[in-house]
């Protein structure tokens, strides 16, 4: 935002003053007047080329105010006539070129600087040149082979000559966004009249009205914007940002609830959020395991990594929240993230950064994993991300169409070509379209839905980490089946859930499809009976022995799966066996037997104490062998189908109780 300008340039040249000049450009500089500031110090220039700590001032605000050529020019100035003194000036020469769409000339230079730099900085400006010659090199190869994505400017009707921010759908057919609706150069007025805020423009057709100021949320004296919609659509996250001088606005994260057909009255989310004396914005809210959600958001609070990082804090289900801790040094770098965005629909987190090998300033990444546990981001590529900044990347609802925001040229620009910021949406096409569906079905009656049950969609194994990701759920009305949108060459984990039921699941795979499709999966529920006997089939011994056989451990595996999946539940494991041997013996055997399937269970990974070991050793057959052909009680055959009918394993769900779950990690 540009301050008012309380001095005015000297009317008569002739009576410049090269101190006076100086004072009135550094006051407009202060006071948040980009513009004027440039313009000033460019007289100065003009009356005295040789004032070199003016040229550094000029280039730095050239910068500031996104007009990148003009930047590009004064840091090469430099560059020529005072590198000495101004060894950073190199390098950002470098990086204005490199937002400028010059990497072919940029590369080289930043792999000259990340080699022989000797500033008093070495250490980071030579770290920060090695990774901006690597996103010169992966922008000319992203733009040799472009992702299959169209890009659309909104255009005029939407966006307007100053910045235009964070694109939301507030409902299927109203986008909500923030901007400064002039198209003038602003005054700053004492009275905050030219603040941010949210407005709506309604999709008619393949257009939209124009915008209107939105009817929530904006407070006068104070910058809105960012909002943000929890998963089930019933909390929405907005940011708040106030002035603290002229050069610092912090913002705070604040909440809206839908309660009895009405958004409630916003409340700030407390000081463990937000931080005092910081800024915490760009909330994003996703799915966490099954038990809550979890708050995404940009701070550049202590403890972090340097400049703007990615914080998270979970959501209980009572509405609690955990004290934020640092995403991490995969996704946060010692230069600055922001907008993060996460995608329910593949458990993707998108966001921005400077500090990640991109093609100019802020390029939108991706990262699949959790909390503080993430695989490398990458590059989304170009057309999506450009030379100049590329932010809010966000997709629309149940769509791979959507939203992101860039001050590219073509944006309707106040000033420079690259002064401010637009919307755009992006979307792709030729691509593969893979989904699941199904049923969740009562195991002893297959042929009916069950109505009111829950399917949770898990990413199982991806790039090697050791935990499923909960990428979305869905809940069965109407005998309808689930559907979910799966990613190409991924594993995927489906659980079924409902009261009255143990847990199931199964899984599908899209590794190796080539051609869009829609695969089947349906889940099957045990009904959950205490004090019944489940059988599990082929648990074998070697005769006369209880060491679980090798063959026995993928029937043990589903009851592990089973425990894992309903971890609220205790059971009794038992083993039986047949009527031959003395009835002492039978006895001991199966209670060691009983005690190898516990025990292999604990290695797994199961508590001691959800399982009871139990053997009844041939107090419990199911069929009565005596007099059977070849069932002989001195027989050592393994032929009579009723003895192997009575050497069985089985177990009985004993307790289900609900388990406290802990929210921190």
């Amino acid at each position: 935002m540009l301050a008012q300008d309380s001095t005015a340039t000297p009317k008569n040249p002739a009576k410049f003053k090269y101190k006076k000049s100086l004072k009135i450009a550094d006051k407009r500089l202060d006071a948040g007047n980009l513009y004027g500031a440039y313009e000033m110090y460019e007289t100065i220039l003009e009356k005295k080329p040789e004032s070199y700590a003016v040229a550094w001032k000029l280039a730095n605000v050239y910068y500031q105010a996104r007009d990148y050529k003009k930047a590009e020019q004064w840091f090469t100035y430099l560059v020529e006539n005072k590198a000495d003194e101004y060894p950073q000036a190199e390098y950002w020469q470098a990086m204005m070129m490199k937002m400028n769409g010059k990497y072919f000339d940029a590369m080289p230079k930043f792999q000259a600087i990340s080699k022989k730099y000797g500033g008093e900085d070495a250490t980071t400006v030579k770290r920060w040149a090695k990774i901006d010659a690597e996103g010169c090199e992966l922008a000319l190869k992203s733009m040799d082979n472009p992702e299959h994505i169209n890009i659309t400017h909104l255009g005029p009707g939407v966006n307007s000559p100053y910045s235009d921010i964070s694109p939301v759908m507030w409902d299927d057919n109203t986008l909500l966004f923030a901007t400064l609706p002039t198209d003038t150069v602003i005054i700053k007025a004492d009275d905050g009249a030219h603040m941010i805020k949210l407005y709506q423009a309604k999709v008619t057709g393949n257009g939209y009205d124009e915008p209107v100021p939105f009817d929530k949320f904006n407070i006068a004296g104070a910058h809105v914007a960012n909002g943000a919609f929890s998963p089930d659509k019933k909390r929405f996250y907005f940011t708040i940002c106030k002035e603290v001088t002229v050069a610092v606005i912090n913002c705070a994260i604040y909440l809206s609830e839908f309660k009895d057909g009405a958004w409630t009255e916003p409340i700030d989310l407390g000081p463990e959020i937000n931080l005092s004396g910081y800024t915490n914005t760009h909330p994003s809210v996703g799915t966490y395991k099954v038990e809550g959600d979890i708050l995404y958001f940009t701070s550049n609070r202590p403890s972090g990594r340097g400049g703007k990082d990615i914080w998270y804090s979970v959501i209980s289900k009572n509405g609690k929240y955990s004290a934020p801790k640092n995403a991490g040094g995969k996704i946060n770098t010692d230069r600055d993230e922001a907008t993060p965005y996460y995608d329910p629909s593949t458990g993707t987190l998108y966001f921005s950064s400077t500090g990640h090998a991109g093609f100019g300033g802020y390029d939108i990444f991706s990262s699949t994993g959790g909390t503080s546990r993430w695989e490398e981001p990458v590059n989304v590529g170009y057309p999506v991300n450009s030379q100049t900044d590329d932010m809010y990347y966000r997709f629309l609802p149940n769509s791979r169409k959507g939203y992101f925001v860039s001050n590219r040229p073509g944006v309707i620009a106040l000033k420079s070509e690259t002064c401010c910021d637009d919307i755009f949406t992006f979307e792709p096409y030729n691509v593969l379209n893979i989904g699941v569906k199904g049923f969740v079905l009562d195991e002893a009656n297959p042929s009916t839905p069950l109505n009111g049950a829950k399917v949770s969609l898990f990413l199982s194994g991806y790039k090697g980490l050791d935990q499923d990701i909960l990428v979305s759920e869905f809940t069965l009305t109407d005998n309808k089946p689930y559907f979910f949108t799966l990613n190409a060459d991924a594993n995927y984990k489906l659980v079924g859930s409902m009261d009255g039921y143990l847990k199931g699941s199964t899984t599908v795979s899209t590794m190796g499809i080539t051609q869009s499709d829609t695969l089947t999966a349906d889940i099957l529920l045990k009904r959950l009976i205490k004090d019944k006997s489940y059988s599990l089939r082929n648990i074998y011994y070697d005769y006369d022995k209880s060491d679980i056989r090798e063959e026995s451990k993928p029937n043990l595996d589903s009851l592990y799966q089973i425990l894992m999946e309903n971890p609220g539940i205790t059971i009794e494991l038992s083993s039986h066996t047949d009527s031959r041997g003395s009835e002492t013996y039978n006895q001991t055997l199966s209670q060691k037997r009983a005690e190898s399937c516990v025990n292999y269970l604990i290695s797994k990974g199961i508590a001691k104490d959800r399982m009871v070991a139990k053997g009844y050793g041939e107090s419990k057959p199911l069929e009565n062998c005596t007099g059977l052909d070849g069932c002989s009680n001195e027989s050592n055959s393994d032929d009579c189908p009723c003895h192997q009918k009575n050497r069985r394993t089985e177990f009985k769900i004993l307790s289900d109780k609900p388990i406290e779950v802990n929210y921190e990690e």
